[in-house]
């Protein structure tokens, strides 16, 4: 994995200011999981780590039900394929281990934020951007 960090540039808009928005707040939580890891998850509390994992999976279930809604209603091309992969994100989002996350923070904090960095090149900066291009097309 290379070195990435969750700060916003102006590259990463898709100029859809919902979807934007919503990519903001993502990269603040990698930007909360971040700060963690470069202390090495010192003094972590299982509440702090609980709320990293609450916020992700809020995120998820709000983005993509918003995210689908657009597309629905711009009768997106890829709609079908973009939506499988939201299913898949949730997955494993909601398939966080909490315990092993608790017992082990520094580790499995590590692999969300490495999941969620591929999220972001993988989905974000590549399905999202496509779908922004076809609907300010039309």
């Amino acid at each position: 994995m290379f070195d990435f960090n969750f700060d916003w540039s102006k590259e990463m808009e898709t100029h859809l200011s919902v979807i934007d928005s919503h990519h903001k707040e993502l990269f603040k939580i990698g930007r909360d999981m971040e700060q963690l890891l470069l202390t090495k998850c010192a003094n972590v509390t299982e509440k702090e780590l609980l709320d990293i994992v609450c916020e992700l999976r809020e995120f998820a279930a709000y983005h993509c039900y918003e995210e689908e809604a657009m597309m629905k209603a711009a009768n997106y091309s890829k709609y079908e394929e973009h939506v499988k992969k939201h299913e898949e994100f949730k997955r494993k989002i909601t398939g966080i281990d909490c315990p092993a996350l608790a017992a082990n923070p520094f580790k499995e904090l590590k692999k969300i934020r490495d999941e969620l960095v591929d999220c972001v090149f993988e989905h974000v900066l590549r399905d999202d951007m496509d779908f922004a291009r076809e609907i300010t097309k039309k």
